[in-house]
């Protein structure tokens, strides 16, 4: 786990102003951060968060928001939720070696969205097919700025399962 770590569990929340609940961006199994692959998810560089094996096909908007960054290559989003929050979502580990193949975008970057709106699309066949690993790390880029961080650990389906609780 990071120098850093924000994440808590259901016996030691923080004392908190409010809780809010991020919807899963993602369908798949929910995994630690500490189980990705690659030392800038374990290390926290993007902030603190989960990994999803995906067995979808499509990114829903966590929340209502910006979308603050989606490179050409379309393997990861920034995104901006109108409270503040700002997450990134990772398709898969080293994907920008994909050169943009198998993921497109559906929203460009600077549109305002909601919550539940498919932002993009990918093909998990071309990922399990080019990639190490298909894991997707979710991170919160300002974690720095909550209280705590509870991640749910199961099985998720986008748009309706509940991802994590941020406790700002």
């Amino acid at each position: 786990m990071g120098l850093f770590s924000r994440l808590v569990d259901a016996n030691s929340v923080p004392t908190h102003k409010k809780a809010v609940d991020i919807s899963s961006p993602l369908t798949g199994k929910v995994i630690r951060l500490d189980d990705v692959p690659h030392a800038m998810f374990t290390e926290r560089l993007f902030g603190e968060g989960v990994a999803i094996k995906p067995s979808g096909h499509q990114v829903l908007a966590p929340f209502s928001g910006t979308m603050l960054l989606f490179p050409e290559l379309a393997n990861q989003l920034r995104i901006k939720a109108k409270n503040g929050l700002q997450m990134q979502i990772q398709l898969g580990i080293d994907s920008h070696l994909m050169m943009g193949e198998g993921f497109k975008r559906v929203i460009k970057q600077g549109e305002h969205f909601e919550q539940g709106q498919v932002l993009a699309e990918f093909s998990i066949i071309k990922m399990k097919r080019q990639l190490s690993s298909i894991l997707c790390p979710i991170t919160l880029l300002n974690s720095d700025k909550i209280k705590g961080l509870q991640a749910h650990y199961y099985q998720v389906v986008a748009g309706e399962d509940k991802l994590m609780t941020v406790y700002i």
